[in-house]
């Protein structure tokens, strides 16, 4: 790291929080005593009224200033050059209080969010306002905000020429740790280290000597550090050594396991009481005015868990300008309610071996993609299960004999005690709880002490990477790159050799590998156990154009702490450095796990939110009229939506499934639209919990009996058929049984009753139901090929019979066809309708015919008898190549053929 000619008179320690950043620094030139004591650093504010003042951490909130604010609210800091246009700190919370949709909040959280493009405009989320930043610009202003703090404070020794150490969540992946060291640097900050905060709260509680001698005797530490919007819980080795003159004991710490990254924190709790005041009129706040609520339940949450607390206190959720909840209303909060909902929801006592559990809370709260099971110590739980076998080998037990508290939550000694006496629930003997006396500052005073520590002043905690690396080489091959625990600065040489064309671009997709997976350098092994984090891409510039050359490949972790990939040219001295990629898409990845949303999608949520909450209703009652053509505006062509975003939608509009029930149009909207985003009710993660959430809320039917809403009923199941379960299918097979059954057509009341229930896509639900027995299968068939001999009656049913004897099903389970022999005589009723008029019987004919595996003569023989029917009544075109292909049909075909087209980004197998 380049440094000053005389040195760096400063160690400074940053921690960019979710909700608070903090900063402290210890001199570096100063006597032994001072270089053990971090000083927190005093940031100046802007107020609401205009002052300025200081306080020892800054709110992570930004207030960008509407065009009629400026001039108006002029944020004048004690230094030049500084951006006149928005508020950072203290004023910006209290200024996003007075009007909603202009705060920026939970930066860090975004720059995690693999769903958003983190480097375009998208915050405030949901917000219609013209300026916007992106969670890289939000990240910069803060820490930009710092140093020109530092600066103006310490004019001789500026920010950017101290040793600075800048903290993170240890279960931050590669890509998010990179875009933390960009912000860095797009704010004047191009050296510094970054730091695992889990590892900086260590620093900090090992940096007083008397804490340091209460672990000789331990082997496992469990640091569980809870802050405003992340939980990272780490495991670290210790060892101690023979007594000395100075200490009681020698100690060296290893970090042995790092968790997954969760989106669950100090926020969920806030929302979680804001949720409680009112939980109709809470779930129709915008995105926006939500936050600003959540604001002052933060402070009702911090009062009511702190020390010497009240039974309960008083909410004053604002009206006027804000209008939150229509006028200014009161809610009483209780303090015991409050605790019962911590016990139950957040920190329930479970067993060591609970699994996490999926649900529906808070899938989307706030724009973020929270954790769906709000439990703490059901994670907490995983997370020792997963690691189980290192523990017993450090401790001889199944638990951490060791446990540090650290982040904001633990200012609550009732959270932090609730949680002990749980982890000594799991635990044969009593845990030793290391507690940080200042859990709000300590990892910035921790991140500072490691600095001391770089500097060979003190013990370093020995740490590697994370966890071990994959790059994707094709079609289910990874080859390691960079194993669990290697040391940073350590390069590995990969063995094997790569071929480039040159002046082209080439690209990585880097994955992460669970910790029991042996990571081998340059080993070769399939996808199971491996996860995407993000692509790795480079130009490979060079004057010599399209010609091929032969590379290697060299990988480390690097001593600031973000990952570095080289490709060397053989022989010659070119050198190429792959960055993570600011592609939109990854066109060879089918996985949804790396689709963006579109950058919209916050706006789109705010538009569903009016259109289907109580008070959205009231405003615009109209709204859901062109409700197709907004979304269509915001999101571009729905034939376009990737798989996140349908799937967003979706969440979006389970959580407004009330709304539906308000008109008609309402009700036929709604179902159309989840539909439409949720087809065909599976290959993404959390589908089947979905579809069992639509059945749930629909399961009575539909409210308004009219045939465009069951219409669209029928439709959302024939479309999401394909996640639903044997028995599920049978149900819907149930309702088709009343009205078609011979039973059924010889009611009047239920032949008066059909007359509103949209029949053509009713029969068109049965042809989705691919998972019915045979039996009801073929007796379908024979229902509705009665109906057919009637001249009047639609051809839909040749359809549905089309797809029920189809030798391809969508779900790909061939095993669930009807018996070949069963086809024949249905074959022979098709071939004597006319397909001139009755198309879809051409259809149903194909459908039946087409080539598959052990096939026999004869089914051929009709399939030259249907090719040449096909000719004869001209018809389409894709019919008769499709008969006349020697190749199975693939998903995509089947679904073109039909008629159910698929989310852009999901490709089914029909093997």
């Amino acid at each position: 790291m380049a440094q000053p000619a005389f040195g760096p008179s400063y160690r400074v320690g940053i921690d960019l929080g979710t909700t608070n950043c903090v900063v402290s620094y210890i001199s570096s030139t100063g006597l032994d005593s001072d270089r053990n004591t971090p000083t927190l650093f005093l940031i100046p504010q802007v107020m609401s009224d205009g002052s300025v003042q200081e306080f020892d951490y800054l709110p992570s909130a930004i207030y960008l200033l509407a065009n009629d604010e400026i001039g108006k609210i002029v944020p004048i800091l004690p230094w030049r050059h500084h951006d006149k246009e928005c508020v950072v700190g203290m004023g910006a919370l209290a200024l996003g209080q007075r009007r909603t949709g202009q705060l920026v909040q939970s930066a860090k959280s975004w720059l995690s969010h693999r769903q958003v493009d983190r480097r375009s405009a998208i915050l405030p989320w949901g917000s219609d306002s013209v300026k916007k930043l992106s969670p890289l610009q939000a990240s910069k202003l803060l820490l930009l905000h710092i140093r020109q703090s530092w600066n103006h404070r310490f004019p001789d020794a500026l920010l950017e020429l101290q040793t600075v150490a800048l903290t993170l969540p240890a279960s931050f992946d590669e890509e998010a740790r990179a875009l933390t060291l960009e912000a860095a640097k797009l704010a004047g900050l191009e050296d510094l280290y970054l730091l695992e905060e889990p590892q900086a709260a260590c620093y900090h509680y090992i940096s007083d000597d008397k804490k340091l001698a209460s672990l000789a005797d331990k082997k496992m530490l469990l640091v569980v550090d809870i802050g405003g919007g992340t939980s990272d819980f780490s495991l670290v080795a210790i060892r101690s050594f023979a007594k000395t003159n100075k200490q009681g004991a020698a100690i060296s710490l290893k970090r042995i396991a790092v968790g997954e990254h969760l989106l669950l924190g100090g926020d969920n709790l806030d929302q979680a009481l804001a949720f409680q005041l009112d939980p109709k009129q809470i779930s129709a706040l915008s995105v926006s005015r939500l936050a600003a609520l959540v604001q002052q339940t933060r402070q009702a949450k911090e009062n009511l868990l702190g020390a010497n607390a009240p039974e309960s206190l008083s909410i004053t959720v604002l009206g006027g300008g804000s209008r939150l909840i229509g006028g200014s209303q009161k809610f009483d909060v209780s303090r015991n309610t409050l605790l019962a909902q911590m016990s139950t929801g957040f920190f329930p006592l479970v067993e060591a071996n609970d699994p996490v559990q999926k649900n529906t809370y808070a899938m989307h709260t706030l724009g973020l993609p929270y954790e769906s099971d709000p439990a703490f110590t059901r994670h907490l739980a995983a997370f020792l299960q997963q690691h189980k076998a290192a523990i017993e080998i450090a401790t001889g037990s199944t638990m951490p004999d060791a446990v540090l508290f650290n982040g904001g939550l633990f200012n609550s000694p009732v959270l932090k005690a609730r949680l002990l006496a749980q982890l000594n629930a799991w635990s044969n003997t009593p845990i030793l709880a290391c507690s940080a006396d200042e859990p709000n500052e300590a990892v910035a005073k921790g991140a500072a002490m490691y600095l001391n520590a770089l500097a060979g002043e003190s013990a370093r905690i020995e740490s590697g990477v994370a966890h071990s690396l994959y790059l994707k080489l094709g079609d289910d091959q990874f080859v390691g790159i960079l194993p669990k625990d290697t040391l940073k600065g350590e390069t590995l040489l990969l063995e094997q050799d790569f071929f480039v064309t040159l002046g082209q671009q080439v690209q990585f997709a880097l994955y992460r590998s669970d910790d029991h997976l042996e990571c081998v350098v340059g080993e070769v092994r399939k996808e199971n156990g491996l996860h995407y984090i993000s692509n790795l891409a480079t130009e490979l510039d060079s004057s010599e154009e399209n010609t091929e050359l032969s590379v290697s490949m060299s990988v480390q972790m690097t001593e600031v702490g973000v990952l570095q990939v080289l490709l060397n040219g053989n022989g010659t001295r070119d050198q190429w450095r792959l960055d993570f990629s600011t592609s939109k898409e990854d066109p060879n990845n089918d996985s949804d796990s790396d689709a963006l949303l579109h950058f919209n999608m916050g706006q789109a949520e705010e538009h569903l939110t009016h259109c289907f909450s109580g008070a959205g209703q009231k405003q615009n009652p109209d709204l859901v009229k062109a409700l197709k053509q907004d979304l269509d505006q915001l999101l571009g062509k729905r034939d376009d939506w990737n798989l996140a975003t349908s799937r967003r939608l979706v969440d979006k509009l389970l959580s407004l499934k009330y709304g539906r029930l308000k008109s008609a149009q309402h009700e036929r909207q709604w179902l159309q639209l989840i539909g439409y985003c949720l087809r065909p009710g599976y290959g993404v993660a959390d589908d089947l919990l979905r579809v069992q959430q639509v059945i749930n809320t629909t399961k009575a039917g539909t409210q308004f009996d009219s045939a465009p809403v069951w219409g669209q009923y029928w439709t959302l199941y024939r479309r999401i058929a394909g996640g639903m379960s044997i028995d599920q299918q049978h149900v819907l097979f149930k309702q088709f049984s009343q009205y078609y059954s011979p039973t059924g057509q010889r009611s009047r009341d239920k032949m008066k009753a059909l007359t509103t229930k949209s029949s053509d896509d009713l029969i068109r639900l049965v042809g989705a139901l691919e998972g019915l027995s045979s039996e009801d299968k073929v007796t379908t068939i024979g229902w509705l090929l009665k109906r057919l001999q009637k001249s009047t009656e639609p051809d839909t049913a040749c359809w549905t019979i089309g797809r029920i004897a189809s030798r391809h099903l969508l779900s790909g389970k061939q095993e669930q066809r009807i018996a070949e022999d069963t086809l024949f005589p249905i074959l022979e009723v098709v071939l004597k309708e006319d397909w001139k008029k009755r198309k879809q019987a051409g259809l149903a004919a194909v459908l039946m015919s087409q080539v598959s595996v052990d096939e026999s003569e004869k089914l051929k023989g009709y399939r030259k008898k249907i090719a040449n029917k096909l000719k004869k009544d001209k018809c389409p075109t894709q019919w008769i190549e499709r008969l006349e292909s020697q190749i199975e049909i693939n998903s995509d075909e089947l679904n073109a053929l039909v008629g159910e087209s698929l989310p852009i980004g999901l490709r089914l197998s029909l093997v």
